[in-house]
């Protein structure tokens, strides 16, 4: 049976109550799924000139450089989040005002002009969302209003807030554009949207504990610097400077290193939370090499939990990924999700490996609804680089 019918199969399971997460998918990602990648092995497709979405598409690119822009002027480090409530959480708007939500935007006029906040688009979003129980403006301009509101090209998911729409190529988009070097664009974060203000307002509480998962933790181990462009050190600064302090990293890593090297190449601020685990993980359920053996055992779903997976092994990644699509247990655990997912996509073949060769497994379509699958069971799942 196909490796994938058997992931369906499995998710019959899913309770009632995560059937009915109420996660809105963007139009473009609900298109894209529908008509199967439109019958193609290309990430690129949507991007190209002949495509029905590339003019809204280049829009919300547009949109997605100048949220980064905004993200790029939080330089320095926020305060952890959790320290500033007051105990009758009274000051929680001001607190995630301040530190939590991207800088003011002041570049709005064009914005306004191409599409009013009574634009209706922009109405029929904020009706489907009242109408989940959720008041878009219950604080002001969300991230749809006041950064995308021209494309409306923003998924939604009421525990974690606004998110970027599940797309091909997996990746950053500028990857496809003609001229770019692939290679240039592999290590781009900056496809990736998380709503930390919502996820201030609506998840942590004083007392919340926040794990950063490691799954695959390669750092800068060939020299006594800091590996600035580590993704997975990237990932955590960029939480930190939006105030979410992670107070245990568990890094998972094969390769043998020495513990000297690993804490000589991470920053001060990782040090005392990193739970450096040598040692490979497995996909065999209930093994205490199995992340989520661990989780389970010491961690509730009060807490904020954050997944990197990336150790390039398929025969392993995809049994966890299974697991926790299948396991309502896991999705209450799991807040976020990132995994960088090789399937059968022409552009990434020199970089993941034949296809024939058996390096990459599933299509383009069939991994965006798994991974929409994740979303509707509340889990926040984003493709890594």
């Amino acid at each position: 049976m196909n490796y994938f019918l058997t992931i369906f199969s499995a998710l019959v399971t899913l309770s009632t109550a995560q059937e009915e997460s109420q996660y809105i998918p963007a139009k473009a990602e609900q298109q894209v799924i529908d008509e199967k990648n439109f019958g193609s092995r290309s990430g690129c497709l949507i991007w190209n000139q002949d495509s029905p979405l590339r003019d809204d598409l280049n829009v919300w690119k547009e949109e997605l450089n100048h949220y980064n822009s905004k993200l790029d002027e939080k330089t320095e480090f926020a305060p952890d989040l959790r320290k500033l409530f007051n105990q009758d959480y009274s000051n929680r708007e001001e607190v995630c005002s301040q530190y939590a939500d991207p800088l003011e935007n002041i570049v709005v006029t064009h914005q306004a002009e191409a599409s009013s906040l009574s634009d209706p688009k922009t109405v029929e979003t904020k009706q489907s969302l009242r109408g989940n129980g959720i008041n878009a403006s219950e604080y002001g301009p969300s991230l749809m209003d006041e950064y995308f509101s021209k494309s409306q090209l923003l998924s939604y998911l009421p525990k974690h807030g606004y998110m970027e729409p599940l797309l091909p190529p997996l990746r950053h988009p500028d990857m496809c554009l003609p001229g770019n070097n692939f290679g240039d664009y592999m290590g781009s974060m900056g496809f990736m949207i998380e709503d930390f203000g919502h996820i201030c307002r609506n998840v942590l509480k004083k007392t919340t504990r926040t794990v950063f998962l490691d799954l695959g933790a390669t750092y800068n181990f060939n020299s006594d610097e800091i590996d600035k462009h580590s993704p997975a050190i990237r990932a955590i600064e960029k939480y930190r400077r939006n105030g979410i302090h992670f107070d245990h990293i568990y890094a998972y890593e094969i390769m043998k290193w020495d513990t000297d090297v690993v804490y000589k190449t991470i920053p001060t601020h990782m040090q005392g939370p990193l739970h450096w685990i040598n040692t490979g993980v497995t996909g065999e359920e209930n093994h205490p090499h199995n992340p989520w053996t661990m989780l389970a055992q010491n961690f509730s779903p009060d807490d904020f939990v954050v997944v990197k997976l990336d150790i390039d092994t398929v025969d392993i990644e995809m049994p966890l990924f299974k697991q926790l699509l299948a396991t309502p247990q896991l999705q209450e655990l799991v807040d976020v999700f990132y995994f960088e997912h090789h399937v059968q996509m022409d552009e990434m073949q020199k970089f993941w490996g034949s296809h024939t060769q058996g390096f990459t497994k599933g299509s383009i379509s069939e991994s965006l609804g798994l991974f929409q699958l994740l979303r509707k069971a509340g889990v926040a799942a984003h493709y890594w680089i």
